[in-house]
């Protein structure tokens, strides 16, 4: 079923682009995790992610503290995903607290995760269009500071680096 959702985030050359990198690349995987797990630790949050937000799925490309079912299907839909904000809105987006935010508080992932807060920043892609996000997400509700962003903006930074150099030829 075509949504507005899908129409937003199906433009053809953003989907096109993604799939200009080898994604499953494994030393690819292997430094996307290192750099998810670095903006966990400067950021003292229990998960970080780097991914992209596909039409109608989000897809974890480097992780760290992610678990469970989430671990197993390395995404979830994109109308779950809170980086289908970061990437519709092309600038960092946060959630101070997911049950009580009312863009928030029904979302099945928040709910089953039992994640609270998020700060997103997004993934720039050389065409100008946001192909994913570099996040990290706590279970805690957190209010994130304008460093906190800076690093996760740095983060994203070295990100879109390591993807440029696995692109498809």
């Amino acid at each position: 079923m075509k949504t507005d959702l899908f129409d937003r985030l199906g433009v053809p050359e953003r989907i096109r682009e993604i799939a200009g990198y080898d994604l499953f690349d494994p030393d690819l995987r292997t430094s996307l995790d290192a750099l998810a797990q670095r903006s966990a630790g400067l950021l003292e949050a229990p998960v970080s992610l780097v991914s992209v937000v596909l039409d109608t799925s989000q897809f974890i490309i480097g992780s760290h503290g992610v678990a469970g079912w989430v671990a197993e299907t390395q995404g979830v839909p994109a109308e779950w995903a809170v980086c289908t904000h970061t990437v519709l809105a092309g600038e960092p987006y946060a959630v101070i607290d997911g049950p009580t935010d009312p863009r928030h508080a029904d979302n099945p992932f928040l709910q089953m995760t039992g994640l609270r807060s998020y700060l997103g920043v997004p993934l720039t892609g050389s065409g100008g269009h946001s192909l994913g996000a570099h996040c990290v997400i706590d279970a805690r509700p957190r209010i994130f500071s304008d460093v906190d962003r800076a690093v996760l903006a740095d983060g994203a930074e070295k990100a879109m680096k390591l993807l440029d150099a696995y692109r498809l030829r």
